[in-house]
This record gives structure tokens, C-alpha cells and sequence, in this order.
């Protein structure tokens, strides 16, 4: 790494505490139960947001595809695109990919199957005081922010000794199984994207792959119920992902999703059969910048549940995470500082989502350290 821009691990730790002490989120309300309760038009004060920007309309502009068969045949017109698209939107639908439709189809009926539990037997997952993991809902750090309009479940899938199964359902009956093989699917499909990412930057792509030697991954299924008020409320707040990439499987078919982009909120509509895949932060930050994570958001529906499930795929806990040298012709020229990564996501998760506020504070790394 650079050495001028490099902080020890022990300044990156003091750097992690001082900005975010709290780990875990706050508890809040289950979405779901309380719209069972009361019904979809009743929303809390807390819930609703000032008006936003106005919303692009659907077909003004579309996401990039790439096709992950051509992509693994070398097809350099792919190649081009995919580059173009991890460059320009930090977006892209991918068809034709490896995952087995059975096991995608599975993963989507138990997604819908959690969340069609009676909520004492989904609070049996509920995420412990201090703890990420489990059924609730992240990022909430103050008792006044404003809340999303969605519950979650988030595990960690990889590396499998961090694993928690005491908060990985075991109903529906083959969850686990489901599970299990879906993220086998979906990290060899990340494993392909990131080596062809690498291929296009200049890159040997084991420059990338040593860094996600034990690389985590994780995920998150959202279920985000109907809203009467539904242009008051946002099912997850404007935000980039902290990872390297993130792959969404849209579970049901309500789409929501909307990117920003030219100061306009595009909505994306997934096409069948297809993931939705987005860079991340920590790419950005190798890249130097080259690839650029984007600020995107969830809407939500008036009428209809939606359902999704993101796939984040991550760097190893102890990987160094800063501009790769091949990146940078001069030390000068380093955007970001680096930091542990273990500490890195301590950061992330001890704030609230706002935009891509959490690459500020990776910048401020470089001129403090």
C-alpha cells in the first residue's frame, strides 16, 4: 500500500471508536406487524420524510446488461460494457448467469416463506442488544432519526467458521439449505465479475482475489409492506454499499429500486431471470475512484408487498483497504486513505445511511493520516 497514506492498524481502530462507538442498532418496531395492526394507512411521524426530489420517469433511462455467458467466453464487446457500465453507473442487470434457476427459485420461495411467519416465531431470529445480525433493522444509531419502511434479516454467509446459526431460520423447513446453495451460486458469479474487473482496470485479477481470500460475505433480505402513504415514506434511506460488490435478487415482482443519477432518482426494472449488481465502496476505494459506487435508494408500493435479498461480497476481515498501488502513478494522487477492514465496517455500521457521506469520511483518512 502507499505508505504515505497508510494508517496503522491501531490509529485506524481509535479512528473506528471515535467516530462510532455503537455496533449494533437500535431495536424499532417490526414494519410488518405494525401495518398488520393498524393497516397500511397509519404511519408513525417518524416514518415520514420531507418531500424528495422529483422521480425520473420509468424507460427515461435504463442500466447497462451484460450477459455473464458472453463475459466468461471472452467476449470483448462485453468486456467493453461491462467496463463502460462499472465506470459510468456503477450499475448493471446480469442475464445469463450461472446460477441454477432451481436454486434461485428456491431462495425466492423462502425469502417469502420467513416472512409469511407469525411474528413470534420471527422474533425468535430478532437481532440481540450490540449485535448486526438477525431480524430487525440496521443503521438505526439515535432514538430521532428517521426509520425505513422495512424489516430485515441479515446474516453473515462467509467465511463459514462466522457464521451464526443461532439467527439463521430453520423455518421454512430447508432455509438453511436454500441458503446455503444460493450463496455458493452468487459468490462464484462475484468471484467471475470482480476477476474481469480487474482484467479490464490493467490488473493481474489475483491482485483483487488475494485481498478476498476469506472474503466475507453476507446478506440481506428486505421485506417492505404496502404504504397508503407510500410517496411519504422510503423503504432504505439513499446510501452506497460498503463492499465490492453487491448482487440483488428481486424476490417478487414489485420493483422499488431507484439510482441516483444526474441529480434525478432512475428507477431500475429488474428483468426476469436476472441479478441486479452494483460496485461498492471498497471498489471505488482500490480502483482509486475509477469504478464509483452509487447513491441508490428503495421506494415502496401502495398496494403491494415487495420482496428482495442483496448479496454483499467483501474483502477478508484483515485485508488492508486503500487505493491499490497499480492504481495510483504518484502517492500524491491517492484519494482515500487505508484502513483494516475489520475496522472499516465498524465504521459503516455505527452510522446512519446518508448517501455516500461514509467515502467522506474514508477521504478525511487521507489528509489525517
Amino acid at each position: 500500500m502507499l505508505p504515505s497514506t497508510h494508517m496503522s492498524r491501531a490509529t485506524s481502530r481509535t479512528a473506528a471508536s471515535e467516530e462510532g462507538k455503537q455496533m449494533g442498532s437500535l431495536p424499532v418496531p417490526s414494519v410488518q406487524a405494525m401495518v398488520a395492526a393498524t393497516g397500511s394507512a397509519h404511519v408513525p411521524p417518524r416514518y415520514l420524510r420531507p418531500t424528495d426530489e422529483a422521480v425520473a420517469a420509468a424507460g427515461e433511462a435504463e442500466i447497462p446488461v451484460i450477459d455473464f455467458r458472453r463475459l466468461q467466453l471472452g467476449d470483448g464487446e462485453e468486456s467493453a460494457c461491462l467496463h463502460m457500465a462499472c465506470q459510468d453507473w456503477g450499475f448493471f442487470q446480469l442475464i445469463n448467469h450461472s446460477a441454477p434457476e432451481d436454486v434461485v427459485e428456491g431462495m425466492k420461495a423462502n425469502v417469502q416463506g420467513f416472512f409469511q411467519l407469525p411474528a413470534e416465531t420471527k422474533k425468535q431470529f430478532a437481532q440481540e442488544p450490540g449485535q448486526l445480525e438477525g431480524y430487525g433493522q440496521l443503521f438505526v444509531v439515535s432514538e430521532d432519526q428517521k426509520l425505513d419502511w422495512a424489516d430485515s434479516l441479515y446474516v453473515k454467509t462467509q467465511p463459514l467458521k462466522d457464521r451464526n446459526l443461532r439467527i439463521w431460520p430453520d423455518q421454512p423447513a430447508n432455509f438453511r439449505m436454500a441458503l446455503d446453495k444460493y450463496c455458493a451460486a452468487v459468490k462464484s458469479i462475484a468471484d467471475c465479475l470482480l476477476a474481469a474487473m480487474a482484467s479490464n482496470l490493467g490488473l493481474d485479477p489475483e491482485v483483487i482475489a488475494e485481498k478476498c481470500d476469506g472474503g466475507v460475505q453476507s446478506v440481506r433480505m428486505q421485506y417492505y409492506p404496502p404504504c397508503a402513504q407510500a410517496d411519504k415514506v422510503v423503504g432504505i434511506s439513499p446510501h452506497s454499499d460498503a463492499d465490492l460488490v453487491t448482487i440483488l435478487l428481486q424476490a417478487n415482482e414489485v420493483d422499488g429500486l431507484q439510482i441516483r443519477r444526474n441529480g434525478s432518482w432512475i428507477p431500475v426494472k429488474s428483468l426476469e431471470g436476472g441479478f441486479i449488481v452494483n460496485v461498492g465502496d471498497i471498489l471505488q476505494v482500490l480502483t482509486n475512484g475509477r469504478y464509483k459506487s452509487v447513491e441508490h435508494r428503495v421506494v415502496v408500493d401502495e398496494k403491494k408487498q415487495r420482496l428482495s435479498m442483496a448479496t454483499f461480497h467483501s474483502p477478508s476481515r484483515n485485508a488492508i483497504i486503500g487505493p491499490l498501488r497499480e492504481m495510483v502513478a504518484h502517492e500524491d494522487d491517492a484519494v482515500y486513505g487505508s484502513m483494516d477492514h475489520d475496522e472499516l465496517m465498524k465504521l459503516f455500521f455505527a452510522n446512519k445511511l446518508d448517501g455516500k457521506s461514509f467515502l467522506d469520511q474514508l477521504k478525511k483518512l487521507k489528509t489525517s493520516g
